[in-house]
């Protein structure tokens, strides 16, 4: 469901923080039957970056035969790279009561703009000997 623009939220849209990326109140549930303003896909999630290392070191050991080391760092730095927070800031549903008068309400989502996962992985090493002949 997309939102409505609040054109009363004056406050800082992205917190930026685990718990709230992106502040659910600068937005309004539509009016029912109708589709928000707010555009689509114009949320952003945090950024991800990351380095790769690889190192190799090459020793002749006789005349026919030759050994490589070598040692590869993913996610060398450690970061953490966070998910895309939850976009779903309203969604539509029935109402508790019997079902012959169920009716569909709006409901704000309590994990609207929450992160709840990483996009990559924490560091990871891996070492390898080649032995050349």
């Amino acid at each position: 469901m997309r939102p409505d623009i609040n054109p009363d939220f004056h406050g800082n849209l992205y917190p930026r923080t685990t718990q709230q990326y992106f502040n659910p109140a600068a937005f309004l549930a539509p009016a029912y039957g109708t589709v928000g303003n707010l555009g689509r896909d114009t949320l952003t999630g945090p950024g991800l970056a990351n380095v790769d290392i690889s190192l190799l070191k090459a020793t002749q050991v006789s005349e026919h035969l030759r050994a490589q080391f070598r040692a590869e760092f993913f996610n060398a730095l450690n970061r953490a790279n966070f998910a895309t927070p939850n976009p779903v800031v309203f969604s539509s549903g029935p109402t508790q009561g019997p079902a012959a008068n169920q009716t569909a309400a709006i409901v704000a989502s309590p994990t609207a703009g929450v992160v709840t996962a990483t996009a990559t992985t924490s560091r990871q090493i891996q070492f390898g000997l080649k032995l050349l002949f």
